[in-house]
């Protein structure tokens, strides 16, 4: 199977060239890199949009969830120097037919210096991605996979992982399973040693204060209230007095909100619009995630949130929308439920 060349390469089809990376526990990316992130960003942005949100998000965990048992696979080579065979078995149980591609490689090309490892995440790739390389979005599975925060953390414990075997051999190596358990409890010293950028170290270390499924059933929460903020919007900055629809909703979620907004508003009435909708974002925030903001992962929370595929699909949706909502001569409303519904449904090729 054969794979077009791509604007924005996942972090696997990068992983010869990283090879040779020289771990620096600060960095700071540089003019090119910054263009280059950009094109990325607008490419996975562009692919994702033509994909169910739902799609798009249960693709980029597994993509995490695989990439992880890569990164196990690839540790254990790189300190034996092979793949060894009980290795060779283990990984065939998971990807059948793996070693007889590798074997099958080996035969075409018997001098080829090529690491089991590389053979293993092209594999995954093609086997278990493919829909999504055929289907023209894999550079948004890559692009949003790679900015998880399990991601990012699964890549230090890596980096740790072959500086301590290579400097001192473990009698036994972990099972998958309970290398991501240390990964997941892997100690601020293996994030620190890492190359990353600051804030991402900073975020994974708050994480530690939030359990997978308490931070999992929050960013849903924020993105629901962030969906009724969104349908809220267009009214509450339009200047005009907010549909019964609209109004009846904000006070029984939102209560005393409408009241403040406007003594805010009448004290300084040239804001701009969308102060309106900052300022109930802002209420949300505060009245509806007090827990996290107490307990110090609200950062993590919104990091997560903005990494959502839901979340930029409500964006999309709102712009299109709005644009056209303003043109109907007799614009009616929609109910939240219908409103949120079409949010779930849209993508570009409508």
């Amino acid at each position: 199977m054969q794979f077009p060349e791509t604007v924005c390469n996942s972090p696997w089809e990068d992983s010869l060239a990283k090879a040779q990376a020289k771990t620096k526990p600060i960095w700071r990316p540089s003019a090119l890199q910054r263009r280059v992130s950009e094109v990325a960003r607008l490419t996975a942005e562009r692919e994702a949009a033509h994909v169910p949100w739902p799609q798009l998000y249960a693709v980029r965990e597994k993509y995490v969830e695989w990439e992880a048992f890569a990164l196990w696979a690839r540790a254990i080579e790189g300190t034996e120097g092979d793949f060894p065979e009980w290795l060779g078995k283990a990984v065939e149980k998971r990807c059948r037919g793996f070693l007889k591609l590798v074997a099958d490689k080996r035969q075409e090309h018997p001098g080829d210096p090529t690491f089991f490892w590389y053979h293993l995440e092209r594999w995954i790739n093609q086997r278990i991605f493919g829909q999504a390389w055929q289907g023209g979005w894999m550079n948004a599975v890559g692009y949003y996979a790679a900015r998880d925060l399990a991601s990012l953390r699964n890549h230090a414990y890596w980096e740790y992982c072959e500086r301590q075997w290579k400097h001192s051999k473990p009698a036994a190596y972990p099972s998958f399973q309970e290398w991501r358990k240390a990964s997941e409890r892997c100690s601020e010293q293996v994030l620190d040693e890492c190359q990353m950028r600051e804030e991402k170290r900073r975020l994974i270390k708050l994480s530690r204060r939030v359990g997978k499924r308490t931070l999992r059933k929050a960013v849903e929460r924020y993105l629901e209230w962030e969906i009724f903020g969104y349908w809220v919007r267009t009214a509450l900055e339009s200047g005009c007095p907010l549909p019964a629809s609209v109004e009846g909703a904000v006070r029984q979620r939102c209560p005393n909100f409408l009241e403040a907004d406007a003594a805010a508003h009448a004290a300084n009435p040239e804001e701009e619009p969308h102060c309106r909708f900052n300022r109930m974002i802002k209420w949300v925030e505060d009245h509806e995630f007090t827990d996290a903001k107490t307990r110090g992962w609200f950062d993590v929370l919104l990091h997560q949130a903005r990494m959502h595929p839901r979340h930029a699909r409500v964006i999309d949706y709102w712009r299109d929308w709005k644009a056209e909502w303003e043109r109907a001569s007799s614009p009616e409303y929609p109910s939240f439920a219908l409103w949120e519904k079409a949010v779930d449904r849209y993508t570009f090729e409508r």
